[in-house]
Parts: C-alpha cells; structure tokens; sequence
C-alpha cells in the first residue's frame, strides 16, 4: 500500500483510480462495504483502488466544540484501510482553509491528481465548502470530468444505518455487544503503561494503568473481557474502567489485568483490545467482597476470550 500524506502531482502514465472519500472514523461495517466496492470496481477496470480520509477530524476544525470522541487512531485507521482493500491511502490536513474549497475545486483536485474515475460514496455524502457539493452536484460534474459517482446503500443494524457517531454512542453507554457488531471486530485502545497505586497487586490481581490518549472514545464504566498485547501477541485480560467507587472514587482509569502473567509492564507502550462488557461498575462493601468479584470477572473473562478469536 502507498501512504501519501498531501495530493500527489499525477504521473500522465498511471492509470485511473477508484476513490472513496470520508473520515472513516473507526472504519465500522458500513465503511468496510463501501470499500469492498471501491476495489471490486477498481479490479474490474484495472484501476488504483484510492481511500483519501482526514486529519484531524474534521469537526474538530470547523465546530471544536463539536469534536467527536475517535475510535481509532490513525494509525490504525490507516491500517484497516489497508486491509480493507485500499491499494493507496492519501492522509490530506484537515485545516480551515481545506473547509473553504469548494465543490469544483476539490473535485479538479480529486481528479488531476489522483486520476480519479469513480467516485464510490455513501447517500448523504458531500464535499466542498457548506455540503455544496452533494451527490446530483456531483453527478453533473462527473458527466462534464470524466468521473462517474456510486452511490453504495449503508448497511443497517436494528432497523437503522451504521455510522460512526452510533458506535461512539454505543460504547460511550456501555451497549458494547452493539458496537462490537457495527465495528466488525474488538474495540481497541492503545497506551503507555503508566504507574497507579498498586491495590490490584496488594489485592493479588495487579493491573496494567493505560494512559490512553483523552481524544479517544472511552467505554462506559465496567469490566471488560478481550486481549492486552505488549510485542509478544494478544494475551487475555480482565479491564475494568471507571472511577474505583469502592475506593472513593477518582478519574477515570484503565486497568487491564494479563491473565496468568505477573511481569512488569510499567512504560510499555500496548494496545488492548475489549470484546464484551461483562458488568457494570459498582462500589463494594468490603474488600472481601471485591475479591470475589475479581475472581469472577477473570473466570467470565476466559470463558468469553474461548468463544472468540484473537483480534487481527
């Protein structure tokens, strides 16, 4: 996969490309379809299959206030691109003065550059300055340009279409078995191990803190079943992520206990990867009490990590 990182100057000798365009955030089913289009079709005509995606989001350029929660990284968005089918990815700077091109220019751009033959989109997608450039926009100017826009169905879990902003709110909420079906796959955050007060080890259950990036959408409070991989593959952990009620409370935490490994993860960058939620978080009477709780999470967490395979 080639990764570019601003519009390319267009070799006369390349052949066209198969574009979709979006922020891809979280790279759920939906996008996944879109792109499975999007290189069905640049396979047929033997083209470049082309995703080019936003950074930053671009709702935290025009309305900051407004700036979602991520899913994912970059990098990682890049990655599932990848492996989606995108044959080269184009990273373009969100900035202020990118909102203000308009429809015509971004699409002269799409199409010098990138050779740009089909368009593959969502039905409500458009571009340029305030939206002008939507679908019937679009259509008349890819029957002047060359270019010919697709318009792919979103895929639909109970009775509405998947997007990004329903994932979000499903984790934010803690319906997890929902937004583990729209993603397609574990939800993943990555972080560096960072030093905590040390109760899951005086507590026989020691804990790996993440520092997790604060754009990123953190899952409701709860313990979570899945996978913390530090280099040597996905081993499966406990994660409980909340306030820690039963010791008065606090920030919010990540604290992913490795199943069977006691060694010392402290400023190991991981990446921890939750497939269910197995119960809310809640304030124990005593520490007794939590001990038998912990031993219970981590039995549920080896029953659920048996039923699922590793994440990719």
């Amino acid at each position: 996969m080639e990764l570019l990182h601003e519009f390319p100057a267009r070799d006369a000798g390349s052949p066209g490309s198969v574009v979709t365009i979006g922020s891809f955030d979280g790279l759920h089913i939906g996008h996944q379809r879109l792109l499975q289009r999007v290189r069905t079709a640049a396979a047929r005509d033997s083209m470049t299959p082309v995703a080019v995606t936003f950074d930053p989001h671009p709702r935290c350029v025009v309305d900051p206030s407004g700036c979602p929660p991520l899913l994912c990284s970059l990098d990682d968005r890049i990655e599932l691109l990848r492996r989606a089918g995108a044959e080269r990815v184009v990273v373009v700077r969100f900035t202020r003065e990118l909102s203000a091109w308009s429809a015509d220019r971004f699409a002269t751009t799409l199409i010098e550059s990138l050779g740009m033959r089909r368009l593959i989109v969502g039905p409500g997608f458009a571009l340029g300055h305030g939206r002008e450039g939507n679908l019937e926009f679009l259509a008349r100017l890819g029957r002047r340009r060359g270019f010919r826009v697709v318009t792919v169905a979103p895929v639909r879990r109970g009775g509405r279409p998947v997007s990004s902003g329903r994932v979000r709110d499903a984790i934010a909420t803690g319906s997890f078995a929902e937004a583990i079906s729209m993603l397609g796959r574990p939800y993943v955050l990555e972080g560096v191990v960072e030093r905590g007060a040390g109760r899951g080890a005086g507590l026989g259950v020691p804990t790996a803190n993440l520092g997790v990036d604060p754009s990123r959408c953190i899952p409701a409070a709860g313990v979570y079943a899945g996978w913390l991989d530090f280099g040597d593959g996905w081993r499966p952990a406990a994660t409980g992520i909340g306030t820690r009620p039963t010791f008065g409370g606090g920030s919010v935490t990540i604290e992913a206990h490795v199943l069977d490994y006691d060694g010392d993860l402290y400023g190991r960058r991981v990446r921890l990867a939750l497939r269910r939620r197995i119960r809310p978080e809640r304030a124990f009477t005593s520490i007794p009490a939590l001990q038998v709780a912990m031993a219970r999470d981590i039995a549920q967490t080896r029953a659920v990590v048996r039923r699922f395979p590793q994440p990719a």
